[in-house]
């Protein structure tokens, strides 16, 4: 059975990969997507993007809020 472990990145690669990673997460996409499409566990993503630097987005950012009601 084949393994779907990612091998560990370290220094100059580690930091790269987490860039790429900030860049993308930048541009909308959440750690979930990012971690499903690298192959890499969710708090592996996280603690990737934190190392470089990345200011991370609320919990539940990206779902639009409902527009109240105005009485006329």
């Amino acid at each position: 059975m084949k393994s779907t472990r990612q091998p560990r990145k370290r220094g100059a690669d580690r930091t790269a990969f987490g860039e790429r990673l900030r860049a993308e997460y930048y541009a909308g996409s959440s750690i979930r997507n990012l971690a499903d499409r690298t192959g890499y566990a969710y708090g592996t993503v996280r603690t990737l993007l934190l190392d470089v630097g990345t200011v991370l987005r609320k919990r539940g950012g990206g779902r639009p809020r409902p527009v109240p009601e105005q009485d006329q």
